[in-house]
């Protein structure tokens, strides 16, 4: 059984982000529990309201892209999973399931006890609430896999942006404790919130978003705004067409076409 966190920290750069440091007199265990800490998010946390299947439903990728035009880019940084750029619109996935699904399998069986933070990390593998987090997050919220629409974007992350393919494999028994079929998301639900309120109110990032933005319009009469401009545009066209017809017609009037009989 592997017993060397060391693994953990160069292969998967985790603790590796440029607003943490980790301390020389710290704990591998205490940096990785500051660097990942639990909260109870309205929606997402430990108490979920019935709300929390409408945003959970709601956030899918096939959503997310078509009415967030939202992407999505694997990184290596399990701390920067689920992390939105509110001005590029990508948000980063952390998509190693084979190593998620193999630290769960080190850490299942505990007879109702599982591994503490520092135990589990002794073992080489991540606490079982934060892998079955990241795991569930890709599988049955962003890419639900019983969703076809959902399982062909994530076939073509795997082949153009080179996704584990593992990601389109489905565990449960293998890995799962009987109590871990629905997971409470205390570590990602402040996140998985964000990209929600991404999706209910979107960044502006084209150029007409942000005009309508600065002078108070709101995004549902940017389709009246386009639908003006190209109103005015066909009507100058039709315009520029009417004036051409009336020149072909006095230069036929001018210069008349000779026949002969």
């Amino acid at each position: 059984m592997v017993k060397s966190t060391h693994w953990l920290k160069t292969a998967y750069d985790i603790g590796d982000q440029d607003s943490q440091q980790w301390l020389e007199d710290v704990p591998f265990s205490v940096f990785l529990e500051e660097l990942f800490p639990t909260t109870d998010h309205p929606g997402f946390g430990e108490e979920t309201p019935t709300s929390y299947w409408d945003m959970k439903n709601n956030i899918t990728s096939i959503k997310l892209m078509r009415r967030g035009r939202l992407s999505f880019q694997p990184t290596e940084n399990l701390s920067n999973h689920l992390k939105l750029d509110r001005k590029t619109g990508v948000i980063e996935i952390f998509h190693h399931t084979a190593f998620l699904k193999e630290s769960l399998r080190i850490t299942k069986d505990q007879r109702g006890n599982p591994p503490s933070f520092e135990d589990a990390l002794q073992r080489g593998a991540l606490p079982r609430q934060l892998a079955i987090e990241v795991l569930d997050s890709i599988q049955k919220i962003i890419f639900p896999l019983s969703d076809p629409s959902a399982v062909s974007i994530l076939r073509s992350l795997v082949r153009e942006q080179e996704f584990d393919q593992d990601c389109l494999r489905f565990e449960a028994s293998a890995i799962r404790e009987p109590h871990e079929i629905n997971v409470q998301y205390l570590y990602f639900g402040a996140r998985l919130a964000d990209i929600h309120d991404e999706l209910e109110h979107p960044t502006p990032r084209g150029y007409l978003s942000r005009w309508a933005k600065r002078k108070g319009t709101g995004h549902a009469n940017i389709a009246t705004i386009v639908g003006v401009i190209l109103a005015v545009f066909f009507g100058v066209a039709t315009l520029g067409l009417g004036g051409f017809q009336a020149w072909v017609g006095y230069q036929q009037w001018r210069h008349p076409i000779q026949t002969n009989n």
